[in-house]
């Protein structure tokens, strides 16, 4: 029997002197962590026997992959994959999350329907899991395909009817993350999340043994098989691009002390690096913001949105501004990439390109061990003035000096012959033999 313990502990705080209150409320957590975990376990058998005699009887199993932000979309690779498989069929179930109005995160109706199109018109099988007319969310067993198998990509704003709990009564729960395991953060692996999902897959074994050391569950449920965001670099690595005329500026939102991860460094180089950009015409220039970026900036209040629409613009007219979810292509095109996003960097640096780091002069959260490798082999930056000295010899006087440091390193992570979505796709199967 489910007991909805968070509620009753959170009734009694309020009876309670105020100095015992937050005790009450983190029993009650406490309470509905343990009492969820019994009720998956107990869930999991039912489900795995039900997949394995779907599987004997010839039938497909049906795989869903929720989404409710198109930029978030990494799992290309596995889902085309899936579609050739005999033995699984996949789609898309496009939701809202449910971060509240004042929230940077918060969305619209009208993001629902521009992230269904994005499927759409990649001619994928996608279903609404939000009903547009009533203004709520659907829950997965009420689709018009039952799934068998969920894969998350979000970790957080996930509806309750739509979260890994409700759904473990019908099918396996499974999570790649839509970004690259990048910092210690407890964000990243710690949440109840984390510990609901049945399979949760991450880049290699550095980023799995960090974990594992400070996960409850010590990651029983982590399982190193690769990124499928990193696969089109293996199913390219024989594609020429002789054509590398991008630069590419890629701001991330975390700009002040107001987050945990104190990354960004737009407010303090944004404009700088715009004004050099101006005065370098002969580079073909691209903004790239974090989709964060912008919404957090208003309402954090550092600019109105008039003031975010004229930066963008001003970008515009001196090259392009790259928003949407496919972005690939441009990397591999690109001559160098500016960053202070930590998922970024892992993702660009396997085009072997130059990366510039920029070092945010807040103390930032800490990298995991297998992205600080990464970042240790970039050109870094502390200040707009290393930046610019950075810049001049490495792509105006085009002297890549650390470029066999970094080659160096990408040998020794071993990403070059990684087939995410094969590896993956053969874990699903292998759990149901």
């Amino acid at each position: 029997m489910y007991i909805p313990y968070d509620k009753i502990f959170n009734t009694l705080a309020l009876f309670v002197p105020l100095k015992y209150a937050s005790v009450f409320r983190n029993i009650g957590q406490n309470l509905k962590l343990k009492n969820n975990l019994k009720y998956i376990l107990k869930n999991k058998k039912k489900v795995l026997s039900k997949l394995k005699k779907k599987i004997k009887s010839g039938k497909k199993l049906i795989v869903a992959f929720y989404n409710y932000d198109e930029t978030k979309w990494k799992s290309q690779s596995i889902y085309d994959l899936m579609e050739k498989s005999e033995t699984i069929e996949p789609y898309i179930f496009v939701s809202k999350n449910c971060s509240y109005r004042n929230n940077m995160n918060f969305q619209t109706i009208e993001d629902v329907k521009k992230t269904y199109n994005f499927f759409k018109n990649k001619n994928m099988r996608a279903f609404y899991a939000y009903d547009i007319k009533k203004d709520d969310y659907i829950s997965f067993d009420k689709m018009p395909v039952k799934p068998d198998i969920v894969f998350y990509s979000h970790p957080w704003y996930i509806y309750k009817t739509q979260g890994p709990v409700m759904t473990s009564k019908y099918a396996l729960t499974c999570y790649i993350p839509y970004f690259l395991a990048t910092s210690v953060s407890p964000i990243e692996y710690y949440t109840r999340f984390h510990q609901y999902i049945e399979n949760h897959y991450v880049l290699n074994d550095l980023i799995k043994d960090y974990y594992s050391k400070n996960m409850e569950n010590k990651g029983k449920n982590l399982k190193a098989l690769g990124h499928p965001m990193l696969d089109y670099f293996y199913l390219n690595k024989n594609k020429s691009f002789e054509n590398k005329k991008y630069v590419i500026y890629a701001p991330h939102w975390s700009v002040d002390k107001k987050n945990n991860l104190h990354w960004g460094t737009f407010l303090e180089l944004g404009y700088k690096i715009l004004d050099y950009a101006k005065k370098h015409p002969e580079i073909n220039w691209v903004y790239r913001p974090h989709p964060c970026l912008e919404s957090y900036l208003e309402k954090s209040g550092y600019f109105k949105r008039e003031e975010i629409i004229s930066y963008r613009n001003e970008w515009n007219k001196i090259g392009s501004v790259s928003l949407d979810g496919d972005y690939i292509e441009m990397f591999m095109q690109s001559k160098a990439l500016i960053t202070d996003c930590g998922s970024f960097e892992t993702e660009y640096f396997l085009t072997k390109n130059p990366l510039i780091h920029l070092k945010s002069n807040i103390e930032p959260t800490p990298f995991n061990p297998s992205v600080q490798k990464i970042v240790d082999s970039c050109y870094e930056a502390n200040n707009f003035e290393d930046l610019e000295n950075i810049l001049n010899e490495v792509i105006i006087n085009n002297n890549d000096y650390k470029k066999e440091e970094r080659l160096k390193i990408y040998r020794e992570l071993g990403y070059e012959n990684n087939y995410a979505a094969k590896n993956i796709l053969e874990d699903i199967l292998n759990c149901l033999k």
